[in-house]
């Protein structure tokens, strides 16, 4: 496979993991979704824009919170780490990744959803994570080839 085939390979991996973290993001009843009931999609023309910034309901936890939350943790980190490998840059995937966190959960609020910040502030930690843990690989790999070269 020569470079153009994979870089079109890298740039569909990364819209397919777009798209299959938009149908939970945006489908308007997540608990539907979760229990095979389909996909949901819903416009509200006047979303509530304060409750953007409602924390109030981080202590209603519901039976899928633990989940819902990693799977923004995990979603976003696994985005990074796509854009990352088709764009060899931290700071252009952060920019994507942290741009799409927020773009994510303003439209939800046009989705009859909960747009939060709080979940803005978790993708971003998936985002910083995986920055972290790709930077610590390779720091270990180029720790690992010096030790290899002075031996």
């Amino acid at each position: 496979m020569g470079h153009t085939e994979r870089m079109n390979t890298k740039k569909l991996i990364v819209i397919l993991w777009i798209t299959a973290l938009s149908v939970p993001l945006f489908t308007t009843n997540l608990e539907a979704l979760a229990n095979g009931q389909g996909v949901h999609f819903s416009w509200q023309g006047t979303p509530v824009w304060l409750s953007f910034f409602n924390m109030n309901d981080l202590t209603d936890i519901h039976p899928y919170f633990v989940v819902v939350k990693l799977g923004h943790f995990l979603g976003f980190a696994i985005l990074d780490l796509c854009l990352l490998l088709s764009f060899r840059n931290h700071r252009t995937a952060f920019i994507f990744s942290f741009s799409f966190a927020v773009t994510s959960e303003i439209l939800q609020l046009f989705m009859g959803r909960d747009g939060r910040l709080y979940d803005v502030a978790i993708d971003t930690f998936g985002i910083v994570a995986m920055i972290i843990f790709v930077k610590g690989i390779s720091f270990l790999r180029n720790t690992a080839k010096e030790q290899h070269r002075t031996t």
